[in-house]
């Protein structure tokens, strides 16, 4: 069996996912409002599932469309989540930016982009003029 040089990078990726995705003790404790948001069709993304509802987070899987995604699930949501590659990162995080949400966090992480967007009331940005923004 060959294995090309692309396929062994996304599968030595994914190991970096299992291990960096869920990192941050706050971002998985139980009862959190947040919705992660994990590409199915990305390597290691089953143990990813698997790690996230063992700590009770609430999973929405990208198997197609991220538009549709959030238009149907996510555009009410006040905290999301993902792990999923950099073209649906960017499409879920331009339309929470026209929902009013910021990016909080961003992280390549070989083949896949892990991101957060936050509202402005859950996540407390504040203005110069002491208002949320």
């Amino acid at each position: 069996m060959t294995t090309t040089r692309r396929a062994f990078l996304i599968a030595t990726g994914a190991s970096g996912l299992l291990l960096s995705a869920f990192a941050g003790a706050t971002t998985l404790r139980a009862g959190s409002p947040r919705i992660w948001v994990i590409d199915e069709d990305l390597p290691g993304s089953a143990a990813l599932v698997q790690r996230a509802l063992v700590h009770g987070a609430r999973i929405e899987p990208l198997c197609g469309d991220a538009g549709w995604l959030w238009f149907e699930r996510l555009s009410r949501a006040r905290a999301i989540a993902g792990v999923t590659r950099g073209a649906d990162a960017f499409v879920l995080t331009q339309l929470g930016a026209q929902n009013g949400m910021r990016v909080t966090q961003r992280m390549w992480l070989g083949g896949a982009v892990r991101w957060m967007l936050e509202s402005a009331e859950s996540a407390g940005f504040v203005t110069r003029s002491g208002s949320l923004e």
